[in-house]
Formats: structure tokens, C-alpha cells, sequence
């Protein structure tokens, strides 16, 4: 019988951070991931486009293909309609396809008229492996948004418990970024020095500052710019979402769970799919039952405490599908609440050129992803309150020159023309970009599809998610701003998102099982124990009661400290029940 003190299920940011928190305290952890561990062995941004599978030209798999809509704006054309499939890749490229839960194994469902774009990782590390690392901490406003607005509910935590644990783990993961933002609603972290703006970035922030006041700085960045802690300083080798075979970027099988290893006290199960929580005759937690990946055996396996750190809708399947006598809605759901208040962060673009860029020596301005940002300033105050839409967003500046050139810019589709105009806009390139939170609807939720079961006999989640009026006001006002910047800028505007992003767009789905004071409202307290469960403990966003501008991942972390070394001080002094 295979017993440990702690299980974690799911090796990503939170349950990465339990792990190592857990073993360093002498805990005996089971970290269990349905992935392997092969990715990192795997990385192919060293090669050219023509050298991968079909040239690159990525073929989907068409019976489980989703396709989701999106508007966008041209000038001298008006709105158009843009289609993005999904089979489960990401990015649809074979760069990094193989990193992907696909659709024909890994199902889920959705409502005919509402289609999701649900992205998985199935390896150890989970979507670590494959982030672009955005690491800006959240500020005052995120954590009491309802305190401002009256919309929704607040964090059971504000930003001043908050940062002192971003300060511990932007040190511990190594944040780039700043090196001051001048705004605390995007509060300046322990960071190394920025990555320098690209020529482009520079313009468009001088422009900003200029002619509107707004200040840009380097856009935080958990990868290294400088030698750190026994990892290599970045060398732009690559996008960030190829994967980081450097560790320069952070992940969890690269800085996590090296230590956690070394404590002698970690087990690793990979390639295993956790089916539901088991729990005792009195209600409380007392392991897992699984069932691997290949070989389909079946097992269970026990601890005293139980970390779901699967990822928001993840984490809602498992314990929607634990159901029992005692809990025949779903584990620790006498609230009814899990599953629903599915969140995620809206996004949207301008796009530009910058005429007297055209034919500017070509220089490695790759490999490093993100520009400059400036921090929320609309909705920040009474000055700055809009009355079209509520909640903030940031936004980011990007250019620079790419992996190949493309032939977007050029009037010709082949011969010397077109090499041409492809030469003489290389380079010109710039955006605007926009991030924003999307906020609590009660349509918008995960529950258990009754019929539809993935290809190891479990349960699929169905995933219904919308955006409203309140995110499509957000994205005119986010490509307003970009609109004008660009042409402060001396730039030319080439088009922009003219509706929010596809639902599951921002791969930062939060949600589902909220932390909160009050168990009639919300599924754990304000440390991730479930209230109706004091053993069972939430790793993941599905903690978070709304979603703020940008990128969850250092906060699942920041948070995931916290509640691990919280869980560690109740078990030494005796006051879990287990």
C-alpha cells in the first residue's frame, strides 16, 4: 500500500511550490502528474521552419478541431471575421506541438453555440514548460476590486499580506523586469535589471510618455537577465513557449523540484491520471485513485492530505467527479460553488508599421517575447473611472525583428517584388497589445459532461465561457489607446481586435473553486483548505475570486507559498484534522 504525508496532484506552479515547500519541511510527498518527463529533451527553436513536419504548415486533427470566431478591423476594408482552430495545440505549430493535450484523447465538451479552446500540457512542470513567463505582480485594486467597483466579491487577502510572498518567490524563480514601474497598481517587485526596449518599443514609449504621460518599463519577466542562482543568464535563443532548454526561464522541473528531490523526500509518479479523491467514512480526504496512462492499470494511493494543483478547470472535473454518499454534488461542494465563477483575462491588439524603419540593418531582436508595459490607468481612481465598462487592464508594447520575415507588408505574392517589399518592411513592425480582466458570470462555469468520457474511461469536463458587454468595452478602449499611441508614434495603423479574445484565449482560466471566509459562498478558506473538507487543499487558480490584468502564474505561486508553509505550521502544531 503505497502511503506518503502529502499528495499533490498536478506539478505545475502550485504544485511545484507545495512540493518543494512540503519535502524542505520533511513532508513525504507523492507530486503526481498525468504527463511525462521528455519535453525539456525536446526543445527545436534552433530550427529553421523548412526543417520541421510539413514545413511547419501545421495539419490539425480535423474531427476534433474547434474553430472560434473572432472580429477584426482593417482600414479600408472594415470588420472582418477571423477563424483560430484548435485540436488541442496551443500555437498550431510544430515547434511545439508535442508539448499539448490533444482533444481526441484528453475530450471535453461545450455547448454547440459556445466553443472553448481548453489548453493542457501533459508533462511534468505542466504549462511551465511552455509559458512566456509574464511574472508582473497584482496590485491593491485586484485584491479588493469589489471594494472600488461594488461588483462581485474581494480576496479574503490584500495586497500588503501578499507582498512579502511575491517578494520570496520572484526571488526564488528569478524576475527580470522595471526596474521601476512608477504605479502601484503594478507594484515594482524584487527584480534583476530589464531586458533592453527594441527600437520600436522605445518609440512607441517615448510617444506614450510624451503625449499622454504614461510611463513604460520592461515588461516583468520570470526569466533571467543576469547569471542566477546556478542558471545561465537568457541568450534569446527562442520564443519562450518553444520550451527553455537554457533554464534560463522558469519552470518547475528546473527550479522547483531539483530541491525538492534533494530532500530525499519526494516520490514522482508521472504518466498518471488521477481519476477522484478518496475520502473516509467521516468526510475527510484520504488519498487518490488513478489510472495510468499507458498501460491503463488502475490504483490508489493515500495520504492524510490531499493538494489539487491541476489547473482551475481541472481541479473542478477531479472534484466534481469525486461524488460520493456523503457528497453526491461533488467533492467539497456543499456550496455549490465548484465549478462555477470560471474567469479568465480578455485580450486584444493594434497592429502598425513604422514607415522610416523601412530597410534598417537586421539585427537579432528575437528570443526574449516581451516588450515594455504600462500599468493599468484607466479605472484606477475617481479621475480615471470610465463609465463604459468596469475593472483595469495594462498594456504592452512590442517590435522588433522575428524569425522569418513574412510577405504581410508587401504588394506582391512572389518574384523579386515581393523579396523586395519584404525586405524594406522587415523590422517596421509594431503593436500595442492589451490585457484586461474578464469578470464573474453565473453562465459562465464547468460541470461534468454526462455522456462524454476521455479515452481512460473519466468523466469530461463541459466548459461554458462567454464574454459580455463589460469585455467588449474594455477591448474598444484598449484599441483606442493603441490606435493612438501608434500614430503618436509616426507609425500607420494596419488593423486591430475588434472583439474580445476567444474564449480560452489567454490559456489563464481561474475560478471554480473561490477562497473565501464565508462556506455557504465560497469553497475554501483564505489559506486553500476546503471548508468542507479541512485535509483536502486547493494549488491551483481555480483559488483566485477574480482574474486581474495578466498573467495568474506568479500569484499561484506567491499564494501557493504561503498556504504551503500555513499547512506546514497547522500540521506541527496539531490543529489539522487528519
Amino acid at each position: 500500500m503505497q502511503t506518503f504525508d502529502v499528495i499533490v496532484v498536478g506539478s505545475g506552479a502550485g504544485g511545484g511550490i507545495y512540493a518543494k515547500v512540503l519535502t524542505e519541511a520533511g513532508a513525504r510527498v507523492l507530486l503526481i502528474d498525468a504527463g511525462g518527463h521528455n519535453i525539456d529533451k525536446d526543445i527545436r527553436h534552433h530550427q529553421w521552419p523548412w526543417q520541421l513536419p510539413q514545413r511547419d504548415q501545421y495539419r490539425g486533427d480535423a474531427e476534433y478541431t474547434v474553430r472560434l470566431q473572432t472580429k477584426y478591423y482593417v482600414p479600408g476594408k472594415g470588420a472582418q471575421t477571423r477563424a483560430t482552430t484548435f485540436d488541442g495545440s496551443a500555437h498550431n505549430t510544430y515547434y511545439n506541438d508535442h508539448f499539448w493535450a490533444k482533444r481526441r484523447d484528453w475530450k471535453y465538451t461545450y455547448p454547440k453555440d459556445k466553443p472553448y479552446r481548453w489548453v493542457r500540457v501533459r508533462a511534468l512542470g505542466g504549462k511551465t514548460n511552455c509559458w512566456d513567463a509574464g511574472a508582473a505582480r497584482w496590485g491593491p485594486l485586484d485584491f479588493k476590486p469589489a471594494t472600488y467597483d461594488g461588483y462581485d466579491v474581494d480576496w479574503p487577502v490584500d495586497y500588503a499580506e501578499m507582498a512579502p510572498w511575491y517578494t520570496k518567490t520572484e526571488q526564488l524563480i528569478g524576475v527580470s523586469g522595471g526596474p521601476d514601474t512608477h504605479s502601484e497598481h503594478c507594484p515594482t517587485g524584487s527584480w534583476l535589471p530589464p531586458m533592453a526596449g527594441r527600437c520600436g518599443e522605445l518609440r512607441l514609449a517615448n510617444a506614450a510618455a510624451k503625449n499622454f504621460g504614461l510611463f513604460s518599463f520592461g515588461s516583468p519577466k520570470a526569466a533571467i537577465t543576469r547569471n542566477y542562482r546556478g542558471r545561465p543568464a537568457c541568450h534569446f535563443c527562442g520564443p519562450c513557449h518553444y520550451g527553455c532548454d537554457s533554464g534560463s526561464k522558469f519552470t518547475t522541473i528546473g527550479v522547483l523540484l531539483p530541491s525538492a528531490l534533494a530532500t530525499g523526500k519526494l516520490t514522482i509518479r508521472m504518466n498518471t491520471i488521477v481519476g477522484s479523491v478518496l475520502t473516509t467514512s467521516d468526510g475527510l480526504a484520504r488519498g487518490v485513485s488513478y489510472i495510468d496512462r499507458y498501460t491503463f492499470r488502475q490504483g490508489e494511493a493515500y495520504a492524510p492530505i490531499v493538494v489539487l494543483a491541476a489547473s482551475a478547470i481541472e481541479t473542478a472535473r477531479l472534484m466534481l467527479n469525486s461524488k460520493s454518499s456523503r457528497f453526491p454534488n461533488g467533492l467539497a461542494n456543499s456550496s455549490g460553488q465548484v465549478g462555477r465563477n470560471l474567469v479568465e483575462n480578455i485580450t486584444a491588439s493594434v497592429s502598425g508599421d513604422l514607415p522610416d524603419f523601412q530597410d534598417r540593418e537586421v539585427i537579432n531582436e528575437d528570443g526574449w517575447g516581451m516588450g515594455l508595459m504600462i500599468a493599468p490607468f484607466v479605472n484606477v481612481d475617481e479621475k480615471s473611472r470610465n463609465k463604459n465598462f468596469i475593472r483595469r487592464h495594462g498594456l504592452t508594447l512590442h517590435s522588433g525583428f522575428g524569425m522569418g520575415a513574412g510577405g504581410g507588408s508587401s504588394r506582391y505574392l512572389f518574384g523579386e517584388d515581393q523579396k523586395r517589399d519584404v525586405r524594406r518592411w522587415y523590422g517596421t513592425n509594431i503593436s500595442v497589445a492589451g490585457q484586461g480582466e474578464g469578470i464573474q458570470n453565473p453562465n459562465n462555469f464547468v460541470d461534468i459532461d454526462p455522456e462524454v468520457k476521455d479515452a481512460w474511461g473519466i468523466p469530461a469536463a463541459r466548459i461554458q465561457l462567454t464574454f459580455g458587454e463589460n469585455e467588449q468595452k474594455m477591448v474598444e478602449n484598449i484599441t483606442a489607446w493603441g490606435i493612438k499611441l501608434i500614430e503618436a508614434a509616426g507609425g500607420e495603423v494596419k488593423g486591430w481586435t475588434a472583439s474580445p479574445s476567444i474564449p480560452g484565449g489567454s490559456i489563464h482560466e481561474q475560478g471554480t473553486c473561490r477562497m473565501g471566509d464565508d462556506p455557504k459562498k465560497f469553497v475554501t478558506n483564505r489559506w486553500g483548505q476546503c471548508h468542507d473538507i479541512k485535509n483536502l487543499l486547493i494549488g491551483d487558480g481555480a483559488l483566485h475570486p477574480t482574474c486581474s490584468i495578466g498573467d495568474p502564474t506568479l500569484t499561484i505561486m506567491a499564494v501557493s507559498m504561503r498556504n504551503a508553509e500555513n499547512l506546514v505550521k497547522l500540521v506541527r502544531n496539531g490543529t489539522l484534522k487528519t
